[in-house]
């Protein structure tokens, strides 16, 4: 009965501790950081919530667990996919064992006076728990690598050889720690390392491998059974457990009867059984996939539980002890693997960085230190808590590590950060079809800017010889430098109609250096398809693409109709909101036109059907159903209406000097490096660190423009007051543009300002933050406009101030203005 009360008051912490492991993830941490902490705060030491009692009859549950730990372990072995790296694995994975088990062992039995457990036993006793601590601590984890590798899209050659060493040194760590939890026996009951003990030794370790031979057999057996996904887990996991359970009878039977004990390591059988079993063509993926689904909620018990276990007593004690083996255990895989890569012969680059690529441990390691505070009972539970200790502080530091490694190897292929110079509706369709020219002018009739280009020796387009809108361009191959060629940064979105391999090739790099918001292939293979759907590829299907499109017109004419715009005077559009008034508005508040409707938003990269009580936000991208003069209004609407804006700033900026001369002001379009990025670039940029008044402001200005416009500091300031006086020069919340013009000729000078806590022009206007003063002459009417407008379109970008405020630099408040997403007119010759 109580282990029925003490099992399910367990289950209800296992459940808070897995919203509790994402908490921690968020933050950030490891999951299983998550796990052990609810076990801590929920044991014995602290809440009580779990009592000592409950940890030693929830024993099954670190049994189950280590069973499916060493199946999971064994299954990571995959020799196919070791091949090609084997030489360097080999080398490498003997550095990290022989350094690692070396150094950890003489550490512990050097600190051992200072371990209350170990300083009353005797040196044999010393001897053997230095062992036990060296073979844990050469555990590696393969879950933590593969999740990174995946994150950062991984690939490479040293990629290849860290994966293969981290899986094989399950193995070895399991074959190790048999040895040295037999030797530690020994060394504890007083056996001498007599040939007797040497046999002894070679017939455990040779007889626990014998046994996952039949254990395979019966995961094979399971693996057959025509019986639910469910079942044939519970079943594989009830395995594991069994032979843990028959490995302590077996012992105490040859105890009781031969008067010898033969110790069967049940996690070296496990482990061979799940290598068997994943090395079966046949089974591999069922069995996996299997290991898989069981292993999530299996870990959070087994972590919670260890947690609980964890005997924070000692741990006060010997933290010191914990930090210590953590250091030495980092120089000594530092040593290992830079000597194990130098013998291979993998280079002085990779063999300095290895190291950082170890560091990481997590499940196994956690489950041999259990493992020992089951087989000794006496002292296991305390030094189960120092390795846990020093595992967690691997599983802290580890991670970064790696993702620091793979960088610096540049084999992570994650997606490139969104450009804030891409134009908006800019699309390069890459083909040599007759199906790239329709698109094209499809496209073009739709007011996208369109760029075709087609491979170096591809047939000549046609179809295009009347269209100069539509420029066509050769490549001579998808890589980054190739592409940047033809402008494909500036790309809203990629259409590719050739080859699998070449449209991959190019979504690739697109994905990685370009951040394209739309990449669209079309697919030729649909074995290929996985690799598109990766790197988030839209993927048309010729081949069902007909089928699916006369299954909408079939069941929904109308709304197929209006996708594939047959219907004259409609259209769909995606619209991304731009204007921050609309933020937190509900969709059912919006005054949209009658004659349209929002169909969907994607927001974060994730798609959704909204409805009435859907409150919008910045960024978001609507798709919007209606006809043509209902998607320009909402597109003005939710795009801030940008160039309107912009006229209507620049029209509040002018100098009443140029409105009187006739200049009208107008938005510059074209597409090049223009006179007003030649300007940022020379202007000086004031980081302002102190709130400060108007008048203040205006005399430092004047200080720091007075050499730039050849006119006395005392001049300036009184023009600049005088103008501020006039009307104020404060036109948006958080930002002003101080300007005036001068007497002179070919003058023309501007100051950058940043103000973090705020400029004060007056009591009625918000502080300013951004403050772009112009000083010009006459004859620079024309380039002041250019210049006011430049700013205008700078400062509609709805994250402006936000970004504006968090430049770490005045190099970065330039590189800010000169990336910013506005058209631009070339400068003068």
């Amino acid at each position: 009965m109580d282990c029925l009360v003490f099992a399910a008051g367990f289950c209800i912490i296992a459940l808070a501790a897995r919203q509790i492991g994402d908490t921690f993830k968020q933050a950030g941490f490891p999951l299983i950081s998550g796990f052990l902490f609810t076990g801590i705060i929920a044991g014995p030491h602290v809440l009580h919530l779990i009592p000592s009692q409950a940890v030693s009859t929830l024993t099954f549950v670190d049994q189950v667990s280590l069973g499916l730990i060493a199946f999971a372990a064994g299954g990571e072995l995959y020799l196919k996919e070791l091949k090609s790296r084997l030489v360097a694995i080999g080398w490498i994975t003997s550095g990290l064992v022989i350094s690692t088990f070396t150094l950890a062992s003489l550490a512990l039995f050097t600190l051992a006076g200072h371990i209350p457990f170990m300083a009353a036993m005797p040196v044999s006793g010393r001897v053997a728990v230095a062992i036990l601590a060296g073979a844990i601590l050469v555990a590696r984890s393969p879950s933590s690598a593969i999740a990174i590798i995946n994150e950062l899209r991984a690939k490479g050659r040293f990629t290849k050889t860290v994966m293969g060493v981290t899986v094989i040194m399950d193995v070895v760590v399991i074959v190790l720690f048999a040895t040295a939890t037999t030797m530690a026996d020994a060394l504890l009951t007083g056996l001498t390392g007599n040939a007797g003990f040497v046999f002894f030794l070679v017939l455990e370790i040779a007889l626990s491998m014998s046994l996952g031979i039949p254990v395979a057999g019966i995961l094979f057996f399971i693996l057959r059974l025509p019986a639910s996904f469910v079942l044939k887990s519970i079943l594989i996991l009830l395995t594991g457990y069994l032979v843990f359970i028959g490995s302590i009878g077996l012992r105490a039977f040859i105890h009781h009867t031969m008067t010898v004990e033969i110790l069967i390591e049940p996690l070296l059988v496990c482990m061979v059984a799940g290598f068997l079993t994943a090395n079966s063509r046949r089974y591999r993926k069922e069995f996996l996939d299997l290991l898989s689904c069981a292993g999530p909620g299996i870990y959070i018990a087994f972590f919670t539980l260890t947690g609980a276990s964890i005997r924070l007593d000692i741990l006060a004690e010997t933290w010191p002890i914990a930090l210590i083996l953590f250091g030495v255990r980092m120089l000594a895989i530092f040593t290992g693997s830079f000597l194990g890569g130098w013998l291979a012969g993998t280079g002085a680059q990779s063999s300095r960085t290895y190291w950082m690529a170890f560091i990481t441990q997590a499940g196994v390691g956690l489950g041999l230190a259990k493992e020992v505070g089951i087989e000794f009972p006496q002292w296991g539970p305390s030094f189960s808590t120092i390795m846990i200790s020093v595992i967690v502080l691997n599983q802290i530091v580890g991670p970064p590590l790696f993702k620091l490694a793979i960088k610096r190897m540049k084999e992570d292929h994650t997606p490139a950060k969104p450009n804030a110079v891409t134009a908006p509706r800019n699309v390069v369709i890459f083909g040599t079809d007759s199906q790239s020219t329709a698109l094209a002018h499809t496209l073009f009739s739709h007011g996208w800017r369109v760029k075709l280009a087609q491979p170096r020796g591809g047939s000549t387009l046609a179809g295009l010889e009347n269209s100069p809108q539509i420029p066509v361009q050769v490549v001579d191959g998808f890589d980054y430098k190739s592409l940047e060629k033809i402008n494909c940064r500036t790309a809203t979105a990629i259409v590719t109609l050739l080859s699998d391999r070449e449209n991959l090739d190019i979504c690739e790099t697109a994905f990685e250096h370009f951040a394209t918001q739309t990449l669209v292939a079309r697919l030729n293979d649909r074995s290929n398809l996985h690799a598109f759907e990766d790197i988030n590829v839209l993927v048309v299907d010729p081949s069902t693409a007909i089928i699916g499109l006369l299954d909408h017109f079939v069941r929904a004419p109308g709304a197929a109709s209006l996708l594939m715009g047959f219907q004259r005077g409609r259209d769909v559009a995606d619209v991304t909101v731009r204007n921050p008034d609309l933020a937190g508005i509900s969709l059912r508040d919006l005054r949209l036109p009658f004659d349209s409707v929002i169909m969907a938003i994607r927001r974060r990269g994730t798609l959704s059907v909204p409805h009435g009580f859907t409150r919008l936000e910045t960024g978001d991208r609507v798709t919007v159903m209606g006809t043509t003069a209902a998607l320009r209004e909402i597109a003005l609407r939710f795009g801030r209406h940008e160039g309107q804006a912009a006229l209507n700033l620049i029209e509040q900026a002018v100098p009443e000097q140029l409105k009187k001369n006739g200049i009208k002001p107008s938005l510059i379009e074209n597409g090049h490096r223009d006179r007003f990025d030649l300007l940022v670039e020379k202007a000086v940029v004031a980081d302002l660190k102190q709130e400060m008044d108007k008048n203040t402001f205006f005399e430092l200005v004047a200080k720091q423009m007075s050499k730039q416009v050849n006119i006395s500091a005392s001049t300036l300031f009184e023009m600049l007051s005088q103008r501020e006086n006039e009307i104020t020069t404060v036109l948006a919340p958080g930002l002003a543009i101080p300007h005036i013009i001068i007497e002179g000729e070919n003058q023309f000078g501007m100051l950058i300002v940043r103000s973090k806590k705020g400029i004060i022009f007056s009591p009625q206007t918000p502080s300013v933050h951004a403050a772009f003063v112009l000083v010009g002459t006459r004859d620079e009417r024309n380039f002041h406009l250019e210049a006011l407008s430049a700013i205008a379109k700078i400062v509609m970008d709805p994250r402006f101030e936000h970004k504006w405020l968090r430049a770490r630099s005045t190099k970065a408040l330039k590189e800010l203005l000169l990336n910013a997403d506005r058209d631009r007119r070339p400068p003068p010759p």
